[in-house]
């Protein structure tokens, strides 16, 4: 599971946000959705519970591992989203 908090900090710092002082359209659709309560700040419990969500999603036969097919899965996801 640490990996996946490490790959997802990852995506949501590999962006230009370490170059910017604002967040541009996709840095700021990625920390909306960690910022579950909307209150402008992420929390580590906000951290914490978004991997999880994001690891039930990704785990699309709930056997609470992650395939490779489902890796592909989160790709397309990603792509989506952009």
């Amino acid at each position: 599971m640490v990996w996946i908090k490490i790959f997802y900090l990852f995506l949501f710092l590999h962006s230009s946000i370490a170059y910017s002082a604002k967040l541009n359209d996709e840095e700021e659709m990625y920390f909306n959705f960690v910022d579950l309560n909307n209150d402008g700040v992420i929390s580590y419990e906000e951290i914490e519970q978004s991997i999880n969500l994001l690891f039930q999603i990704i785990d699309l036969n709930q056997d609470n591992k992650i395939s490779h097919n489902e890796i592909n899965e989160l790709k397309g996801i990603i792509e989506s989203l952009k």
